[in-house]
């Protein structure tokens, strides 16, 4: 055997595990569809294509990453196992050391043991040194190096492959003997030499306990190593962490430190949608936003950009933004976003939480660099990643698992989740960031999950998750106390009719047990704008406030009031300019030109909503004879190219530059269902189970009517089963091949090598070796 083939073991093949399928019911198959929705994209064409696909190396991979500590280790003592004794629950329960019952069934529902016995992508994905055993000794005979002439003659002696011969054999051994086999005991179980071997490893080869697996190495056999393990696989019973030094919290705490929390989140995107809506983000090409957009927002916000680029995607996620093309691409609250403000604060939270627990994005991504070396951007859809969904449902459950109250750190939750997936576990700082979104998202208060956190991880309705949350909230205030330095200070969480007077009217100071803003002019002016009189103003403050109000803020709203509104700014689509006001007043009150909407803003200028082009076309109508004036109050000449329709394009050059028409919009968060979180329902599952069903049963109609003896298998992933399982085995297989001129050619071939996308066979017809790319197989059969 030379160094690095991999060994061969006894495993079920795929007619066993299609047997096996077709033996369950349609509820067993849809609950492995379930559990490795891999097998259903897209849906396999019959039965046999369904084992094909289960037994793939690929499929198996998948299936592997989603099994814990206990089940992985009794996969790798059932792999180890298998060429040596039959795998059952109480030989596997002897050899991990732990009840090996629950994992055993876990395995053959995931189909990756048949009759206890391991598929053989199983085999191959575990590698060649399952459970750090070696190759088998009939493996090791059939592939034997050829023996130094000194190594000859003692290499004869019988293995000893149970304890008490060990024991016998090792009786006299020297003391470097005993030391290299217990080096080699519990893997790995290859050995380097050089030219010559030392006394320790001479002394084993002579006695059968190790064998050559080439020139230079020296491997100890699977069953010698059994036996020195006393037949357990593994060292240590596989064991959960221990949960030690975990803090604790009470849980008046948890809900107060989660209730904070879930306001500010909720406050913030209130905050980016009123910002975005005044001033839109502009769209990168990418479908992102700028650096300079992000550090606008963070500072509308008064947070970070990190802080920013979450409150961004979460509002994204939650579909309260949208991307606009009116002139240039940019993000803008949604019409959803107006339902979402005037909700109360518990079912805008809940709607936040919901929409963050089952979204794939990656908001702790945004400021790192691609792969490429380009900055990732808040917004852009490839931060999108198909893990992050089930990420934060096992975080969060890791977290729901432990005692009530129990706050861990991002360390202590990433072994956890290690134990939980041991061969699918992401990085710690990926962990972290997850936890540090659902702290501050509201979801976990002090580290420790929060009433509303177990909530959304249950997947309550959206009111029960609001009724979580509502009931940690603490009740909210009323009332004011208006000071005489123009500030005031509201002694607790304001009720959302105050809350949004403030926002309106006030500077927020400090935020904390009680909130203290402050009336400027600036912020006066705000409410002003917003349509709230001065009169309105102050009444709506005077009810709020427990004492009358000071003189200083009536002075400075009804100084604000004065000032408001003596300059005013408003929007027309064309102006015309007369000589005289008596023309103007004529235009006016012309029934010619009523539908141009014409309204004057001084003795000799009129305004018309309509664009240039069509006022043009209806003064023309009536009999007018009115000039183009372009953006710069030039006349523009009539001539090639002008008309009334230039105006349209004064008009648009004059706003939207060179660019003209804008980018089309490309797909952003919120806009759609996400591919990675789409998941088939019971329904469609039953729907897959049945259409297998009628093609197994098509197909076998098919095959006991077919004469000619043409090969069944046509599905791509059932004909490489068969030919790695004819590969191991040896046996010869009929297959179909498509030339380079498009006929198929049917070739009894040998397959002697399948992977990276080519077979190495085998013609025994021609007695010639090829290598076909698997795209040219067309069909596949034994022989």
């Amino acid at each position: 055997m030379t160094a690095g083939t991999t060994p061969r073991a006894a495993a079920a093949t795929g007619e066993v595990l299609a047997a096996a399928l077709a033996r369950r019911a349609d509820e067993g198959i849809a609950a492995l569809l379930r559990a490795r929705p891999d097998l259903a994209a897209p849906p396999p064409s019959s039965l046999t294509a369904l084992a094909a696909r289960a037994g793939s190396r690929p499929s198996v991979e998948r299936a592997l990453s989603g099994l814990d500590g206990v089940e992985l280790a009794v996969a790798e003592a059932a792999v180890a196992l298998a060429p040596v004794r039959r795998p059952t629950p109480a030989a596997l329960s002897k050899a991990v050391g732990v009840d090996a019952a629950p994992a055993h069934a876990r395995l053959h529902e995931l189909a990756l043991l048949v009759r206890d016995l391991p598929v053989a992508a199983l085999v191959e994905a575990l590698g060649p040194h399952p459970a750090g055993l070696g190759p088998t000794l009939a493996e090791l005979d059939r592939h034997a190096p050829a023996a130094a002439p000194a190594e000859a003659a003692p290499a004869e002696a019988a293995p000893p492959t149970t304890a008490a011969a060990l024991r016998a054999v090792l009786k006299d051994a020297p003391a470097s003997a005993a030391g290299t086999l217990d080096a080699l005991t519990w893997g790995p179980p290859v050995g380097t030499v050089g030219d010559d071997v030392p006394e320790g490893a001479a002394w084993l080869l002579g006695r059968g306990i190790l064998r050559r697996l080439s020139p230079t190495q020296l491997v100890l056999p699977r069953e010698v190593a059994l036996a020195a393990r006393g037949g357990r696989t593994h060292r240590e019973p596989p064991t959960p962490p221990a949960a030690e030094d975990v803090r604790t919290y009470p849980a008046a705490v948890v809900e107060a430190e989660s209730a904070r929390a879930a306001e500010e989140m909720v406050r913030l995107v209130a905050a980016l949608l009123r910002a975005w809506h005044q001033a839109p983000a502009s769209v990168l090409r990418t479908g992102g936003i700028g650096v300079r957009e992000l550090r606008r927002t963070a500072a509308a916000l008064e947070v970070s950009e990190a802080d920013a680029a979450l409150v961004a995607e979460l509002a994204a996620m939650s579909g309260l933004l949208t991307q606009d093309d009116d002139e240039t691409v940019a993000w803008s609250p949604s019409r959803a976003a107006l339902d979402w403000l005037e909700d109360p604060l518990p079912a805008r939270w809940a709607h936040l939480a919901r929409a963050w627990f089952s979204s794939a994005r990656t908001p702790w991504l945004v400021g790192t660099r691609s792969d490429q070396g380009t900055l990732r951007a808040a917004l852009e859809p490839t931060l999108e990643r198909g893990w992050a969904v089930e990420l934060r449902e096992r975080a969060l459950r890791v977290l729901a698992d432990l005692p009530p109250g129990a706050g861990p750190s991002p360390a202590q939750v990433h072994e956890l989740l290690t134990w939980r997936r041991p061969r699918a576990t992401a990085p710690e700082r990926t962990v972290a960031a997850v936890l540090a979104e659902a702290g501050r998202l509201g979801l976990t208060g002090a580290g420790a999950l929060a009433p509303a956190g177990r909530a959304v991880l249950a997947g309550a309705p959206a009111d029960e998750v609001a009724a979580a949350l509502e009931a940690t909230l603490p009740e909210p205030v009323g009332e004011l106390l208006v000071q005489g330095d123009l500030t005031a200070v509201v002694p607790g969480r304001p009720e959302p009719a105050l809350a949004e007077l403030l926002s309106l009217c006030t500077e927020v100071e400090s935020r904390g047990a009680a909130l203290t803003v402050r009336f400027t002019a600036e912020s006066v002016r705000r409410a002003l704008d917003a349509g709230t009189g001065a009169d309105e103003l102050l009444a709506a403050l005077a009810e709020r406030c427990r004492t009358p109000l000071p003189q200083p803020l009536e002075y400075l709203v009804r100084d604000v009031a004065r000032r408001h509104g003596q300059v005013r700014v408003g929007t027309a689509g064309a102006y015309l300019r007369l000589d005289d006001a008596a023309g103007a007043a004529t235009l006016v009150g012309d029934p010619a030109l009523a539908r141009l909407g014409l309204r004057a803003i001084a003795p000799t200028v009129l305004v018309s909503p309509a664009d240039p082009g069509e006022v043009l076309d209806v003064l023309h109508e009536a009999g007018l004879a009115p000039v183009l004036e372009g953006p710069d109050g030039a006349v523009v000449l009539t001539g090639l190219g002008a008309g009334p329709r230039a105006a349209t394009r004064v008009r648009q050059v004059g706003v939207r530059g060179r660019r003209g028409v804008a980018r089309g919009l490309p797909t952003f968060p919120g806009a759609a269902a996400s591919t990675y979180t789409r998941r088939p329902d019971d329904a469609d599952l039953r729907a897959v189970v049945g259409r297998m069903r009628a093609g197994e049963a098509r197909a076998r109609r098919d095959a006991a009517a077919r004469r000619d003896g043409a090969p069944a298998a046509t599905d791509p992933v059932h004909a490489l089963v068969l030919l790695r399982e004819a590969a191991t085995a040896g046996t010869p297989v009929e297959m179909v091949l498509v030339g380079p001129t498009g006929r198929p050619e049917r070739r009894r071939v040998q397959p002697v090598h399948v992977d990276g996308g080519r077979v190495r066979v085998t013609d025994l017809d021609r007695q010639t070796e090829l290598t076909v790319a698997v795209h040219r197989i067309s069909a596949v059969a034994p022989a």
